[in-house]
C-alpha cells in the first residue's frame, strides 16, 4: 500500500486551504485515514495491491473522505451550523457510503 491514497497538498486544496506546516501533520492524517479504510474495504492480498498511482475512482474516494475527516472536528456532535441554513446533521454511515463505489477494485468478498 502506498502511505496515501492522494497527498496533503491534494486535501488542502480540497478543503481550500493552504497547507503549511501548522496544519501538514493533520492532513496528512486525512489522507492517511481515509487510505486505511479504502484498505480496509477493498481487503486486498499482498500480492495483489492496488497499482501505483492508484486508480482514479480509489484517489477521488481518497480526497472525499479526507475532507469528512478534516471537516470532523466542525461536526464533533453530530451536527453541522451554519447562520444560512441552520443546523445541518452530518451523515452517520462513515465509510460506508464509498464502499460501492471501490467495488471494481475488490477482490475478496466476506460472507454475511
Amino acid at each position: 500500500m502506498p502511505a496515501s491514497y492522494a497527498t496533503a497538498d491534494e486535501l488542502a486544496s480540497a478543503v481550500r486551504v493552504q497547507a503549511t506546516d501548522k496544519n501538514r501533520a493533520l492532513l496528512e492524517s486525512c489522507v492517511e485515514a481515509s487510505s486505511e479504510e479504502i484498505d480496509h474495504q477493498l481487503d486486498r492480498p499482498d500480492d495483489d495491491p492496488l497499482p501505483d498511482p492508484p486508480p482514479g475512482l480509489v484517489h477521488m474516494v481518497c480526497l472525499a473522505r479526507g475532507v469528512e475527516w478534516w471537516k470532523a472536528n466542525d461536526a464533533a456532535f453530530g451536527a453541522l451550523g451554519f447562520d444560512n441554513t441552520g443546523v445541518l446533521r452530518a451523515p452517520k454511515d462513515g465509510f460506508d457510503r464509498y464502499a460501492n463505489d471501490l467495488i471494481p477494485f475488490q477482490i475478496r468478498f466476506g460472507l454475511a
